[in-house]
């Protein structure tokens, strides 16, 4: 059974900018995904019918050059959209998850495979996933905190400093409307803290409901943390309904989706975690802050360290 230089658990933005530092160097690097799609919250929906929904990350706002410069040379394409005087962000086009795609190019990424137990044996971490058994020397953990610490278990040396973290969930309403919009995005409370026509972002148009996502704050998301998609999709939808001004009627398409680890409330305050004995880092858009920028740095610093301490010497 071959061994993979260094197998990274998650293909969001964190793992797939760590991979793409690392990668080039001959090493045999190997990303795993539990999703259909890659790109954790960079993430979009698209029905049967041709409508599309961002129902994680709306957009990204790259506050330095070096973030932009990184989604450009990948061959990311972008849009930008404005949602206000001043506020504008950057989409991938035709919708999120293609920026990921663009990011992940060229990568071994194998998806749709959730790692449900770690082993350490022999100098070398053994991945189990379902009947399939992977081995590494080095592992990168590039998912939400609380999952990392499972993995690693009570009594690895970084489980108490990942235990420290803490999340907000997101109730999302990905809904098609037929009325046309009264705005483009608002701010609210409740299942509807956050209201995005995602029909108006450049590239969009000819949808033939209007598209709404709505996202619900993290009071509202904690007392439905349980609740059935499906129902939680009937609960929303009449407080989308209200704020779009729109009759029952007009509602034709309403699907909730949850985000349980949406965005980091108390972080982990470092761009990761390493464990050299057992040769083991974490990091992830929760080590700085709840954005897509903090997850690319945590990945290009997770891959410095990396390289700092040799880790391509074999």
């Amino acid at each position: 059974m071959s061994v993979e230089d260094i197998a990274i658990v998650g293909a969001g933005i964190t793992g797939i900018t760590c991979a793409r530092a690392l990668s080039g160097r001959g090493m045999r690097i190997r990303l795993f995904d539990k999703g259909r799609f890659i790109g954790g919250r960079l993430a979009s929906c698209c029905t049967g019918d041709n409508m599309h929904f961002d129902h994680g990350a709306q957009g990204i706002q790259c506050s330095t050059p070096e973030f932009r410069a990184f989604l450009e040379k990948a061959g990311a394409k972008l849009a930008h959209w404005s949602i206000g005087p001043g506020d504008e962000w950057c989409i991938g086009t035709p919708t999120m998850v293609d920026l990921s795609r663009a990011l992940a190019s060229g990568l071994d990424v194998l998806q749709g495979v959730t790692i449900e137990r770690l082993q350490r044996d022999d100098g070398l971490w053994h991945l189990f996933a379902g009947n399939d058994m992977f081995r590494a020397r080095q592992l990168v953990l590039a998912i939400p905190a609380p999952q990392a610490a499972r993995l690693l278990g009570p009594d690895h040396a970084l489980h108490d400093r990942l235990s420290a973290v803490r999340f907000n969930a997101c109730a999302t309403l990905m809904a098609g409307i037929d009325a046309p919009p009264p705005f483009t995005t608002r701010l609210g409370r409740g299942a509807v803290a956050w209201v995005a026509n995602d029909g108006a972002k450049p590239g969009r148009q000819g949808q033939r409901l209007t598209t709404w996502v709505a996202q619900a704050d993290p009071v509202f998301s904690a007392r439905h943390v349980d609740t059935p998609l499906d129902e939680l999709a009937r609960i929303m939808a009449p407080e989308l309904l209200r704020v779009v001004g729109a009759p029952e009627e007009a509602l034709q398409h309403a699907v909730a989706h949850r985000w349980r680890y949406s965005q980091v409330s108390v972080p982990l305050g470092a761009p990761f975690v390493a464990d050299a004995a057992t040769s083991v880092i974490v990091g992830g858009d929760w080590t700085l802050g709840p954005y897509a920028e903090d997850g690319w740095a945590s990945g290009r610093e997770m891959a410095g360290h990396l390289l700092a301490r040799g880790v391509d010497e074999r």
